[in-house]
């Protein structure tokens, strides 16, 4: 199984539905019996006020240690990297368990 991005809505959605249980850094989804090593991300959804995107973010998924390390900074559902806006999805991104 592959990486995955989770939204912090969905994540606490599941959560509450049973769907899943997360403990410290590790999400279990109940039905599958699987687990992933959750760590904080972002979603780009677009590049805000302009016509295209300059740093080929769009789509991309990030942990925020990438955004960290390459001088992006983060306002709630916003990112800033290099003198461009994006609107981002906040959520986490999972590496599977064996």
């Amino acid at each position: 199984m592959s990486r995955l991005f989770i939204s912090v809505e969905r994540l606490d959605n599941w959560t509450a539905e049973g769907r899943a249980s997360l403990i410290g850094d590790r999400m279990t989804l109940t039905e599958l019996n699987r687990s992933f090593v959750m760590k904080p991300g972002v979603c780009f959804v677009k590049a805000t006020g302009q016509d295209h995107d300059p740093n080929d973010l769009v789509g991309l998924v990030k942990s925020k240690d990438w955004l960290e390390e390459n001088g992006g900074e983060q306002f709630e559902s916003s990112v800033i990297y290099r003198d461009t806006a994006y609107d981002v999805i906040d959520g986490f991104i999972g590496e599977p368990l064996l």
